[in-house]
């Protein structure tokens, strides 16, 4: 038996994962904290077609992004990332991408603010690509 290798951030990346920030709290086994200082929660829910549900469990990349598996710690069902484009067009812009055809819904929420954005994915359809450079229009 061969142990896999640990994920690591990228070069150049934050190496404290995952980040804790006094202001927007701590990221659990269910959430990430993306974006600056944490400040985005990021959580998702599953359901198979034969009813069986749950909430991604959430595994920390770098301080922008992560993933979220389903069924088990082996198998990533769906990468996510949260970037500060304050910069560009006045945004936080949210990306995922999907590996699962399962019923998936992600809610990130500004916890500095409180603004939420819901996305979805319908059962035993492809999980469409998210592009959203309009998500969050909170900025700093």
């Amino acid at each position: 038996c061969s142990a896999k290798p640990a994920f690591r951030a990228a070069a150049g990346a934050d190496e404290s994962l995952p980040p804790t920030s006094p202001k927007f709290g701590t990221p659990t086994a269910t959430t990430l904290l993306l974006g600056p200082a944490g400040r985005f929660k990021v959580e998702t829910t599953w359901r198979t077609p034969q009813g069986t549900s749950g909430s991604g469990q959430a595994v920390q990349l770098t301080t922008d992004t992560g993933y979220f598996y389903f069924f088990d710690s082996n198998n990533v069902e769906m990468v996510v990332k949260v970037l500060d484009a304050c910069s560009l067009n006045q945004r936080f812009w949210d990306f995922a991408g999907g590996l699962t055809n399962v019923q998936v819904d992600i809610k990130v929420t500004d916890t500095k603010n409180g603004t939420v954005k819901m996305y979805h994915n319908p059962q035993n359809t492809p999980f469409q690509p998210i592009q959203d450079t309009s998500a969050f229009a909170t900025c700093p």
